[in-house]
C-alpha cells in the first residue's frame, strides 16, 4: 500500500472559527526550585506525572544533551510549570517541561530512547503498567545516553562530548545532580471548580519548551480517564490503522482526535457550538464520568464502524491526497447515529455507491471544502451525509 510519508501533511486542514466568552480564572501559582536529583526521585517515586499516555518523547539525542550541557555549565533554562488539581498530598501533571524533565532524567539513568518505534515502546510500556524505571533496562528501547555535543565543523568543541553521567568526574557529578536549580512553578485552578479550563489555557499559552503540545496532548493530560484509555487502545486497532493508512501511530495524537472527535459529534453533534476546541474540551471533561459499559459500548460501535466500511476501497477517506478528517467524521455520524440511539451496532455494510455520490455531491463538498468549523458547517455536513449515505444488508460477521 502506498502511504504518505511521516513528513507530509497527512490530514487535511480544518479552520477552527467562532467566538469564545472570554472567562476569568482564580488561580494560585507557587515558585519552587528543583535540582536534577529532586526531579529524578520525584518521577521514580510517581510524584510527578509523565503523561507518556499523552505524548512520546520527542526530542533527539543532540537537543537533550545540549540541555544536560547548559545545567552542567550553570547556564539558565526557561522554567517549568506543574498542574495540581489538590492539596500537597497530590501529585503534579506537567504543563511546560516534559522533553526537559525527561532528558535529566534519562542523563542520570545513563539511558536514552533508540529510535522512534522504541518510544512507541515506552508510551506502550506506560499504559501496560511499567514505570519508567522498569523500562531502562530493555536494550531493545534504551541506549547509554552518551552527550553527543560536537557537529563534525565544531569551532569550539564541548569538553563534555562523549560523556555519560557515570564518566563524569565526582565534583562535575555533584554539582549537576545537587547544585543546579531548575525553577518551577506549580498552578492550582481554585474557581470555577468544577473543569480544568484554566489549566487548558494555560498549556496552551505557556507550553514554550521547543516542542509546544498540541491541543489533543493537552487534553490527553487534563482529561485521561478510562475513555481515553479506551481511545489510545482503539488507536492501535490494526483494521483502523489499515483505514487510516497509516501504520505507524501519529507521534502528536492527531489520529486520537479524530477518533474523539467522531465520538463528540456523534453523542453531542445536535448541541455543537464553536469552537471545536472548545467542544471537544467539554466532551473530554464529560466523558470522566462515563460508566464502564458506555465506554466499551461506544468501543465496540466504533470496531462495528471500520468493518462497515469494508466494502469502500482503499483510501476511501482521501481527498486531495491527504485523509479528510471532515469527511471520515461525517460518514462515521451518518452510518452510526441509528444505532446509536437504539444502542445497538452497526451490523451492517455502508453502500459503496452512496458513498461514492456522497463525495461528489455538490452541496456535500461545498461543506468540506470551505474547511471551516462553524455551526453551519459542521452541522450541514453531517445532515447531508445523513440524506445521502445508504447502508446495505450485508451482515459484517459474514
Amino acid at each position: 500500500m502506498d502511504y504518505i510519508s511521516e513528513n507530509d501533511m497527512f490530514f487535511e486542514e480544518e479552520h477552527d472559527i467562532g467566538e469564545e466568552a472570554i472567562v476569568e480564572y482564580d488561580i494560585t501559582t507557587s515558585p519552587r526550585d528543583l535540582t536534577p536529583a529532586n526531579i529524578v526521585d520525584m518521577i521514580d517515586s510517581g510524584i510527578i506525572e509523565i503523561p507518556l499516555f499523552q505524548r512520546n518523547y520527542v526530542w533527539d539525542i543532540k537537543k537533550a544533551s545540549k540541555l544536560v550541557e547548559s545545567l552542567i555549565l550553570g547556564l539558565p533554562v526557561p522554567e517549568l510549570f506543574f498542574y495540581s488539581e489538590g492539596d500537597e498530598n497530590n501529585t503534579y501533571k506537567i504543563i511546560d517541561g516534559q522533553q526537559r524533565f525527561l532528558s535529566i532524567y534519562f542523563f542520570v539513568k545513563g539511558r536514552f530512547p533508540k529510535n522512534t518505534d522504541s518510544r512507541f515502546m515506552i508510551r506502550n510500556g506506560i499504559n501496560e503498567g511499567d514505570t519508567l524505571e522498569t523500562l531502562l533496562p530493555d536494550n531493545s528501547i534504551f541506549q547509554d545516553f552518551t552527550l553527543r555535543l560536537n557537529d563534525d565543523d565544531a569551532q569550539k568543541p564541548s569538553r563534555y562530548h562523549g560523556k555519560k553521567f557515570a564518566t563524569l568526574d565526582r565534583d562535575t557529578q555533584i554539582k549537576f545532580r545537587l547544585r543546579r536549580y531548575l525553577r518551577t512553578v506549580v498552578v492550582r485552578q481554585n474557581k470555577p471548580d468544577d473543569n480544568s479550563s484554566s489549566m487548558f489555557e494555560i498549556f496552551n499559552r505557556l507550553n514554550t519548551g521547543g516542542t509546544p503540545l498540541n491541543h489533543q496532548e493537552i487534553r490527553a493530560s487534563l482529561y485521561y480517564c478510562e475513555f481515553y484509555k479506551m481511545l489510545v487502545a482503539l488507536n492501535n486497532y490494526a483494521d483502523w490503522r489499515e483505514l487510516l493508512g497509516k501504520p505507524t501511530q501519529d507521534l502528536h495524537s492527531n489520529d486520537i482526535e479524530l477518533i474523539l472527535r467522531s465520538f463528540a459529534l456523534l453523542q453531542d453533534g445536535d448541541n455543537y457550538s464553536p469552537k471545536m476546541v472548545g467542544f471537544l474540551n467539554a466532551f473530554s471533561q464529560k466523558s470522566k464520568k462515563f460508566d464502564k459499559e458506555h465506554i466499551e459500548y461506544l468501543r465496540d460501535l466504533f470496531v462495528s464502524f471500520i468493518s462497515a466500511c469494508s466494502t469502500l476501497g482503499e483510501k476511501a477517506f482521501f481527498r486531495n491526497r491527504r485523509f479528510s478528517k471532515t469527511l471520515f467524521e461525517s460518514v462515521f455520524v451518518a452510518a452510526c447515529a441509528d444505532p446509536f440511539n437504539k444502542r445497538t451496532l452497526l451490523n451492517t455494510k455502508i453502500d459503496a455507491e452512496s458513498f461514492e455520490a456522497l463525495k461528489n455531491d455538490e452541496t456535500f463538498v461545498s461543506f468540506l471544502q470551505s474547511g471551516s468549523s462553524s455551526s453551519e458547517n459542521i452541522k450541514g455536513r453531517l445532515g447531508r451525509a445523513k440524506e445521502v449515505l445508504r447502508i446495505t444488508g450485508e451482515n459484517c460477521d459474514e
